[in-house]
């Protein structure tokens, strides 16, 4: 099994302050985008992918709030993934949900559709942090989610929790984490508050009615969200991304972090081929889907491919993403598909910024030598790290 798909499902009950995904909220719009995709996929799969059984390793339903379609339209949905792409029980079938739009019903049907994991948007046990967010449920719904999922026979459970909110100290984060490993969950994903331009949180700055946590405020949370994890022996495998052990993390996000081709379907979805070129070279594209629910129902209405853009990933971009992605995870830069990316001069280029920063203790070299990667004091600092190694490229 190879293929990495992901759906990206537009629509929200409400818009959250901090997001700055592409949604909408006309949820009776959600019929005539279900009919939409399933021919996006249909028209799409015959060029793009192997007509074999059980090639799709991954399937992730992301959005807005995919849990919002219910069992029927999912099922569709993996219907025609199931004919274009071929799914199995092994496949990991991933499903973003809000705790405020999980219907016991619907729950039950997941894993008979082969839904395995679920990704709960927790972002908070906090009422008023889940006020600021913007969010549709309360701390008890969130606890009442995580049993209904249980119930239902999931036991891979994914939490979303969003920190460093103004005013938050560490001890306040780390009840948040408790409550968060009481409910044995699996997996967490713990972010820190950006502030997206679009966002209502973002226009809140702009007006002067919300004021960001200081940066160095927000180091000190990583540190305390960092040390957490590492003493329970969790496997902190990416920057903001925790699996209670190695078997569960996340198969689908571990794809992108290694620069795997994926297929994206939906308004404003993401794709990543790579083609055979002349002379043997492969060609790298990326392409996208626009961010316009109507333009895509209208397309694809009319047998048409909805929307789009893409482009040609230059050596350069390749080599920008191969460090940003790569940096960002416990598994670091492999040096020898570093090497043979930039054609025998990865170590020339970098061998001297790598040395400075291994001696200020902020990376260090693995299996060997094999490998380079960031100790936590690096990730603390990896902003300013990949743009140093960018401005060498």
């Amino acid at each position: 099994m190879s293929e990495h798909i992901y759906i990206h499902v537009p629509f929200c009950i409400k818009k959250c302050r901090y997001c700055d995904f592409y949604s909408k909220i006309d949820l009776a719009l959600i019929p005539d985008y279900v009919a939409a995709l399933v021919r996006e996929i249909r028209l799409r799969s015959p060029s793009t992918v192997p007509q074999s059984r059980g090639s799709a390793a991954t399937v992730y339903f992301g959005g807005g709030t995919p849990s919002v379609l219910g069992s029927r339209h999912l099922g569709t949905i993996l219907h025609a993934l199931d004919k274009s792409f071929g799914l199995s029980g092994q496949t990991e079938i991933t499903l973003e949900a809000n705790p405020g739009t999980l219907d016991d019903t619907h729950l039950k049907e997941f894993p008979e559709m082969g839904i395995n994991r679920l990704s709960l948007g927790v972002q908070s046990f906090d009422p008023a942090q889940l006020c600021l967010l913007g969010r549709i449920h309360s701390a008890d719904d969130a606890v009442r989610a995580v049993e209904k999922v249980r119930n239902a026979g999931i036991e891979n459970i994914s939490l979303d929790l969003i920190y460093g909110l103004p005013g938050q100290t560490g001890e306040h984060l780390i009840r948040e984490l408790d409550c968060a490993l009481d409910l044995s969950c699996t997996h967490l994903s713990c972010y820190m508050l950006t502030l997206e331009p679009g966002t209502a949180l973002h226009a809140m700055y702009k007006r002067g009615k919300f004021f960001p946590m200081a940066q160095r405020d927000q180091v000190d949370l990583f540190r305390k969200v960092a040390g957490y994890f590492k003493s329970r022996g969790w496997d902190h495998y990416e920057i903001s991304n925790f699996a209670k052990d190695r078997a569960l993390r996340s198969l689908h996000n571990s794809a992108y972090w290694r620069m795997v081709p994926y297929h994206g379907f939906g308004p404003a979805a993401h794709s990543y081929i790579i083609k055979s070129g002349t002379h043997g070279k492969g060609v790298y594209e990326r392409s996208w889907n626009e961010p316009d629910l109507d333009g895509y129902i209208q397309a694809l209405a009319s047998g048409h491919l909805p929307p789009s853009d893409g482009e040609a990933l230059t050596l350069e971009q390749r080599q920008m993403e191969y460090i940003m992605v790569g940096l960002r995870t416990s598994t670091g830069l492999d040096i020898r598909a570093a090497q043979d990316l930039w054609e025998n001069r990865f170590l020339t280029v970098f061998q001297n910024l790598m040395e400075q920063l291994k001696g200020k203790n902020f990376a260090r070299y693995q299996d060997a030598g094999k490998r380079f990667v960031l100790t936590l004091d690096g990730w603390m600092h990896l902003d300013s790290i990949i743009s140093a190694f960018v401005e060498k490229i």
